[in-house]
């Protein structure tokens, strides 16, 4: 269950880079590069992200508990992909849900860089 844990840690690291605002795909100049999730057996692959990351990354968690995508109970999953396809979320991800508001936003920012990650209830 340690180390179970202590490899859910590193995956907050990952978290917590790929979600970094972002122009264009690729490391931003100054910030640490992305960390890879660490290896899941096929029984970890069954648990939902939110049921490890509550403890592992408790701050994330709760900025996306607290948010409009947490209360309508948007998974993990619905944007990022699943544990084998995990990705950060292009604008054509948030066109899915939020197809009206994609047609108002510029089109050479994604989402992110006006609305906080995970919350999406505020310009930054």
């Amino acid at each position: 269950m340690k180390m179970r844990l202590g490899l859910l840690a590193v995956g907050l690291l990952a978290l917590v880079f790929s979600c970094a605002p972002q122009k264009t795909p690729g490391p931003q100049v100054g910030k640490k590069p992305a960390v890879a999730h660490p290896e899941l057996s096929p029984q970890e692959k069954l648990i939902a992200c939110s049921d490890c990351h509550r403890t592992e990354t408790p701050e994330i968690y709760r900025e996306w508990y607290q948010s409009r995508h947490g209360i309508a109970m948007v998974k993990c999953f619905q944007c990022h992909g699943t544990f084998e396809t995990f990705h950060q979320p292009t604008r054509e991800t948030c066109r899915t849900c939020h197809a009206k508001a994609y047609d108002n936003c510029p089109k050479d920012k994604v989402c992110w860089e006006c609305h906080t990650p995970h919350a999406f209830k505020r310009h930054q």
